[in-house]
């Protein structure tokens, strides 16, 4: 295999898993370690700034590393008061009442709250965008009125007093040096926790921020990777409480107040997504508050000031900065070479053209008669009492390639989004290989071998096209051979830019990436959705290869498509939607000169006309709809 050639083979998934494995243990043992030390290093002197200040800083970080770990899965969480007061009283209750044992209060409130935020997830994780947001923040008030109802067991709105500190041995972490101490090695367990998550599910995370879609077409569960980050979330927030009560002595619902999310919030994203961000916010935010400790209203200005200015110029945070700065210094030290000129052999777009013509003439004349692998069956859907798509069925077999072609609006993009998963039908039924697959979600169409591209480019932008193989790799249960996908490399002009951030690639490369993908996953049933759409002329070749590569290695091809050069070459048969109807269906020579086709297209009604256009009609006339056919919302999922 070439040295640019992305890991595909079974050898190198092993290695692979071996590399994960050793990640899980790595941090758990770095963490043990760092708290280890953390129990013989000499006590800190009895300084009273050290005293308040450091667990101060503490307890914010972890706080705000709830946030942090809820953004890497493109969730703004407000929760992190509520799962601290969780941990909090969880520390007073087993303190007051069973015992102080440090270990077993460290183990409890990263546990209860954990273990609390499993029946939460599967109804939270259900809502998106503002809607978690909101219903976080609302979480935080009902905890808070909890703690007040419940004077029995939590004392109500007096809180609990008369705390015992957590304790080793004869030691007490009560105050001074050993305070700190004891906060600094819980911050630790929490820290560790925080880092094992975001190593070992790097990737399921890196590509639910950037493009959930693209991840769940792959075969990625969000649903998944998102509780893992929620549970997890919580253990670290809850820590944060015990670390907070444990400080104060005393459990009042006045220390957990819900917009004290907000500061939590403002110094996640002030820090930015590295793992570092958090430490560096909770940094800021207690320095502004020691600071300006007499006039608190001064340090919530200056906190909001610097929060603009971060989401107005500095996206990714402070730290983001730092490595953005780091990455032009190394630029500028490095030059390295254009990778254009590397590994691509020229190309005559003309002279390849002749080929593929007789390759997919040879196909067209052919009948295929492998086994069907997907069955469409009057599959309808309506929005509101406008149907987009309406009984339209169709059947594919192995090899076999279709086009589905129509004017804007026709409702092609919905019958794909509906057979990808993307949208549930309001009607109708979908079969792979003989198995109702109806509604499932796109995650579990992937798994079951349906992939899919999109008519805009759909890449996960910010990372390498290596790292994109790699996710679209760990998150298939399919993916193809070494050769295979050099290969494709080549056939896409990739292979030397394994290594180029996918983002900054030619728009055409970028759509070759996002064809790619799916391809690299061998797909039972490939669904491509304009993928010549942008693409310049000498590049449109390469989707006759690449949608061969694939009917040749058994896969059904549905091919969405406008330009009709690409569809008369590649597509034996043609299936013209209209108004979300099947209009006609037959080879392209007998459909693309039937009159209700041309009319679709052109708007022509006059018997005359349709017999002179039908003579005389160039493949290139109905590459572009006629103006006023556009009636189909495009509605893509969130």
């Amino acid at each position: 295999m070439p040295k640019n050639s992305a890991p595909s083979t079974t050898s190198t998934k092993r290695s692979a898993v071996r590399r994960r494995g050793q990640h899980v243990l790595l941090v758990p043992g770095i963490t043990l370690v760092l708290v280890a030390l953390g129990f013989f290093v000499p006590k800190l002197t009895a300084d009273p700034f050290l005293i308040s200040f450091v667990p101060t800083v503490l307890i914010t970080m972890l706080a705000s590393m709830h946030v942090w770990l809820l953004l890497r899965v493109n969730l703004l969480s407000f929760a992190s008061p509520p799962f601290m007061a969780v941990g909090g009283y969880v520390l007073a209750l087993v303190a007051m009442n069973v015992t102080s044992n440090a270990i077993v209060l460290i183990v409890a409130c990263l546990v209860v709250p954990a273990v609390l935020a499993i029946p939460l997830g599967l109804v939270l994780l259900r809502l998106r965008g503002t809607y978690f947001a909101l219903v976080t923040f609302v979480l935080a008030q009902v905890v808070v009125l909890i703690v007040v109802i419940a004077e029995g067991p939590l004392g109500g709105s007096s809180g609990l007093s008369g705390i015992p500190p957590a304790t080793l041995g004869a030691t007490q972490f009560a105050a001074g040096g050993e305070l700190v101490r004891f906060s600094v090695i819980v911050a630790l367990v929490g820290m560790g926790l925080a880092a094992t998550v975001s190593i070992v599910w790097r990737r399921h995370f890196a590509a639910l921020e950037e493009n959930e879609p693209l991840a769940a077409s792959l075969g990625l569960q969000p649903w998944r990777y998102k509780t893992y980050a929620f549970i997890s979330a919580a253990g670290v927030a809850g820590l944060a409480g015990l670390i907070l009560i444990n400080q104060l002595g005393n459990a009042h619902p006045d220390s957990f107040a819900p917009l004290s999310a907000v500061n939590h919030v403002a110094a996640s994203v002030i820090g930015g997504p590295s793992f570092l961000g958090p430490a560096l916010g909770a940094l800021i935010l207690a320095w502004l508050v020691h600071v300006f400790a007499s006039q608190a209203q001064y340090s919530q200005l200056l906190l909001g000031v610097a929060l603009i200015l971060v989401t107005l110029f500095a996206k990714r945070g402070l730290t983001g900065l730092v490595v953005d700065a780091a990455k032009l210094l190394t630029r500028a030290i490095s030059r390295p070479g254009s990778p254009d000129a590397e590994g691509i052999e020229p190309r005559s777009a003309e002279g390849d053209t002749t080929t593929r013509v007789h390759t997919t003439l040879t196909r067209r004349e052919s009948v295929t008669t492998g086994d069907v692998v997907l069955s469409v069956d009057a599959l309808s859907k309506r929005f509101g009492g406008v149907a987009a798509v309406n009984g339209v069925s169709l059947e594919l077999r192995e090899g076999d390639i279709l086009g589905v072609i129509g004017p804007n609006g026709a409702g092609k993009t919905t019958l794909i989004n509906m057979i990808s998963g993307a949208m549930v039908p309001s009607g109708g039924r979908v079969t792979l290989a003989g198995k109702t697959v109806t509604g499932s979600s796109p995650q579990m169409m992937s798994r079951h071998g349906i992939a899919r591209s999109y008519q805009q480019t759909s890449v996960f932008s910010s990372a390498t096209v290596r790292e994109n193989l790699r996710r679209a790799q760990a998150f298939s249960k399919r993916w193809v051979t070494d050769e295979e996908l050099d290969e494709l490399l080549r056939e896409t002009g990739l292979d030397a830019r394994l290594d180029d951030i996918a983002g900054d690639l030619p728009y055409g490369l970028q759509k070759l990436l996002g064809l790619l993908l799916p391809l690299a996953t061998r797909p039972a049933v490939l669904l491509l959705d304009e993928p010549a759409a942008g693409l310049e002329v000498s590049e449109r070749g390469r989707i006759d290869q690449l949608v061969e590569w694939a009917a040749v290695r058994g896969s059904a091809v549905l091919l969405v498509e406008h330009d009709m050069d690409l569809v008369r070459r590649i597509c034996p048969r043609l299936l013209v939607m209209d108004t979300g109807k099947e209009l006609a269906h037959g080879t392209p020579e007998v459909v693309l000169t039937n009159p209700d086709v041309i009319t679709a297209y052109l708007g022509v009604a006059d018997d005359e006309e349709l017999a002179d256009i039908a003579d005389l009609i160039e493949p290139s006339v109905l590459a572009e709809p006629a103006a006023g056919t556009h009636r189909e919302e495009e509605i893509h999922r969130g």
